[in-house]
């Protein structure tokens, strides 16, 4: 389950990336909520309304699982997967993981050495990107953004770019996006996972994706 995508390297940390798309695995979906989730998450699961959404629940999980089980040498559903005051997902065996997914595909880092945070958009229109700049990005970051759009980048691409900056700065303090404005999102180290994303690309010509990765 999942494939190997990558070493996301700087002098201050380093991770292993995981992917895997979602429609590659309707078929396997009811073997890997036996297989590979916990009780817990099976019960979660029941609770989804819409099928697509349960699906890319359990193959978020299931990566999750697969991967840290290789790691650890413990059965996937022997896994204890607990969460921070603030919601993030932690286990206890010195592992710093994240995971996060848009469109088709999930996208997981896994670091030895320090907390983790990553975050994947599938490249899209955004929807009043103007106004999204104003309420979510900072001062720095708007002046940024404008640098982007200046070198070539859409509008809504320069803000899915810093977006996924700024998501895997806060996913990396486990803080979510509420409390942006008290997080010191400046001291946590965050670059994009471009020459990565570009091997997914290949994979699926009418998917284009941007993401970051940040060491806390």
């Amino acid at each position: 389950m999942g494939s190997h995508l990558g070493v996301a390297s700087s002098r201050q940390g380093s991770a292993e990336i995981w992917y895997a798309w979602v429609g590659d695995h309707v078929p396997d979906i009811d073997r890997f909520s036996r297989e590979l989730l916990s009780d817990q998450e099976q019960a979660h699961l029941a609770g989804y309304r819409v099928r697509e959404a349960g699906e890319r629940y359990v193959v978020t999980r299931s990566l999750v699982r697969a991967v840290l089980s290789e790691r650890l040498s413990i059965s996937p559903r022997s896994i204890q997967v607990g969460r921070t005051e603030t919601g993030k997902p932690v286990i206890s065996q010195g592992i710093h993981f994240n995971v996060s997914h848009s469109g088709d595909l999930i996208l997981m880092a896994v670091s030895e050495a320090r907390a983790v945070g990553v975050d994947v958009e599938r490249k899209r229109e955004v929807q009043r990107v103007d106004a999204m700049l104003r309420r979510w990005l900072s001062e720095e970051e708007q002046a940024a953004h404008a640098s982007l759009h200046q070198g070539g980048a859409s509008p809504s691409e320069a803000f899915l770019r810093l977006w996924s900056l700024k998501e895997a700065r806060l996913k990396a303090l486990g803080v979510g996006i509420s409390g942006a404005s008290r997080a010191r999102l400046d001291i946590v180290e965050a670059f994009a996972l471009d020459n990565l994303l570009e091997r997914l690309g290949a994979q699926r010509l009418d998917a284009g994706y941007v993401g970051a990765i940040a060491f806390a």
